[in-house]
């Protein structure tokens, strides 16, 4: 990694940002001025964000952003290096798969998305959400486990059949089957909690 700027209030950071574009941006959310959470919803082309706040209740709003991570201060060396190597990750899938293979429909009951060298078949059954993460999607499945696929939610969204996913807000997409309840604010899909947009 390369230390492209440093800057000490998020006016400052939107400044160097428009005269460069660095892969990664680790921004403080309470700053002078404008807040971190302000600035990203101010990019028009955002590079991967990682959030670090005194106060874990801004992560909600950090993730509407397509943040990949929100760490809590003070923040371990050790935690800040492991999401730092989830953005490496993530830069590394983004320049060894291309565009348009990361997700693939096969018929009405599953997709494809590709994994390394080879497309790993999902059924459609097994998915509980889908989240936003910037130019990728978390995919939730009901046993539990999590597989990136590298889509936007927008490029996805209209690849689902919508007799059984719908979007309830700007950075979720759910199964209509594993809603166990509606309520005014929120979607339960069983223990799993998230935002209506």
């Amino acid at each position: 990694m390369k230390c492209i700027g440093e800057c000490d209030s998020a006016i400052a950071a939107g400044a160097l940002l428009r005269a460069c574009f660095p892969d990664l941006l680790i921004l403080d959310i309470e700053m002078p001025g404008l807040s971190g959470i302000q600035l990203a919803k101010s990019l028009k082309q955002m590079p991967m964000i990682i959030f670090i706040s005194s106060h874990a209740h801004y992560a909600a709003d950090a993730f509407e952003v397509d943040a990949i991570d929100y760490l809590v201060k003070p923040t371990a060396p050790e935690r800040l290096f492991r999401a730092i190597d989830k953005v490496r990750h993530l830069v590394e899938m983004k320049n060894s798969i291309p565009s348009n293979e990361g997700f693939k429909t096969s018929d009405e009951t599953s997709f494809f998305i590709k994994e390394k060298n080879a497309f790993a078949r999902i059924q459609y059954d097994d998915v509980l959400y889908i989240e936003s993460l910037a130019d990728f999607v978390n995919i939730f499945l009901v046993n539990g486990t999590k597989k990136i696929a590298l889509v936007n939610l927008k490029n996805l969204e209209p690849q689902l059949p919508a007799s059984l996913f719908i979007r309830i807000s700007r950075t979720h997409i759910v199964n209509n089957a594993k809603i166990t309840s509606i309520e005014s604010s929120l979607i339960m899909l069983g223990k799993v909690q998230l935002p209506r947009g």
